[in-house]
């Protein structure tokens, strides 16, 4: 059995492309190499090597990318889960504090000439969860910090929420099946 030189699937000695990715084999005769296996580094070296790209995870949905970039990385992988917790923690944030906005400006809506006038309640209540933002943005600059200067270090408060972590956790292990 050979193995294709682009994609490293395993493929049948006359076979003329690589079923998995289609590239070209060439000559079937002609021993080809193994497949590259990736090299999972890990201490001071992973560390060095990845705080380049670990600090994307605390930038909103921006932590998909060491999540799919460096997947073996268990540096990146920490970071990874934290900017997941903070992303989730605020998106929850965003849906809660929209609904309670909704329901603070149904009663008191006002229309003069056919436009809708929010009333000063919602202005006021759309003022205080507005400083909630305040709170995710320091809390991504503490992560973004932490994994920029090579610290492992969870995020306060939101760094104990267990849930997302667990998830991470599957998605890792189906990555890296």
């Amino acid at each position: 059995m050979a193995f294709c030189k682009n994609c490293g699937q395993q493929i049948n000695d006359d076979a003329a492309f690589c079923p998995n990715c289609g590239t070209t084999v060439g000559n079937a005769q002609q021993p080809q190499q193994a497949p590259v296996q990736p090299q999972v580094v890990s201490g001071d070296a992973d560390v060095q090597q990845n705080k380049g790209i670990a600090w994307l995870s605390y930038i909103n949905l921006l932590f998909l990318i060491p999540l799919f970039v460096r997947k073996t990385s268990e540096y990146c992988k920490f970071h990874v889960k934290e900017g997941a917790n903070v992303c989730a923690c605020e998106l929850a944030y965003v849906i809660a504090t929209r609904i309670l906005l909704l329901i603070i400006d149904l009663p008191t809506r006002t229309y003069y000439y056919g436009f809708y006038t929010p009333s000063y309640i919602y202005y006021v209540f759309n003022t205080i969860f507005s400083l909630g933002y305040i709170f995710f943005t320091v809390m991504s600059i503490i992560g973004i910090v932490n994994a920029a200067t090579g610290k492992t270090v969870e995020i306060p408060l939101l760094g104990q929420i267990p849930f997302i972590k667990n998830l991470m956790d599957k998605i890792y292990a189906s990555l890296n099946k």
